[in-house]
């Protein structure tokens, strides 16, 4: 069906942004846009010989009040995808709702491939990235809302805390190349 096509599409793209700009540490979220360790990104906190943070302000702030550098750094969200992208990735119940539809888009499309193809291995790498993308958003929903500790085993504790971004990697190749060929055997 073309509706599950189009909603892979968008679901996988969707779930593969918020892995790749939604950094979750110790139980909290945040949104990432640069890397603070970069030297030559916007907002940095790195400083050069010339540049003396309790001296030098960067910031111009009207109330007198000198801005620290890890302020700055989150300030680093003013264009691009970021000024887009800060109010919606982080948001939690679009997380659960991107994270529900898209285990179960995934679970559709292994069932029902676009038009005439074989069933099962027909959208298998956009529907495993939506089942994936699916688990472990529901996952990171229920381990912030329930008191109960859930063990996990240690090659996918691995992958779920270590390998969030590479999961948000595959979900956007998995939907361009969904978007760009449809008919082919596996995408």
């Amino acid at each position: 069906m073309l509706q599950f096509y189009f909603l892979s599409i968008l679901l996988n793209l969707v779930a593969g942004l918020i892995f790749i700009y939604v950094v979750k540490d110790e139980g909290e979220t945040s949104l990432v846009f640069s890397d603070p360790d970069d030297p030559f990104a916007e907002g940095s906190s790195s400083t050069s010989s010339d540049f003396n943070p309790e001296t030098d302000d960067l910031d111009l702030n009207l109330d007198g009040e000198s801005s620290s550098a890890s302020e700055t750094s989150k300030k680093s969200t003013e264009g691009g995808l970021g000024a887009l992208a800060a109010p919606f990735l982080g948001d939690k119940t679009l997380q659960l709702v991107v994270g529900i539809l898209s285990a179960l888009t995934g679970l559709m499309k292994l069932l029902s491939p676009i038009q005439y193809d074989i069933a099962i291995i027909g959208d298998l790498i956009p529907s495993l990235a939506g089942l994936a993308a699916g688990a472990v958003l529901l996952l990171d929903w229920y381990q912030e809302r329930s008191e109960v500790e859930l063990a996990l085993p240690e090659s996918i504790q691995g992958i779920y805390e270590g390998g969030r971004k590479y999961l948000g990697i595959f979900c956007i190749i998995a939907a361009v190349l969904h978007f760009i060929f449809p008919r082919v055997l596996f995408l």
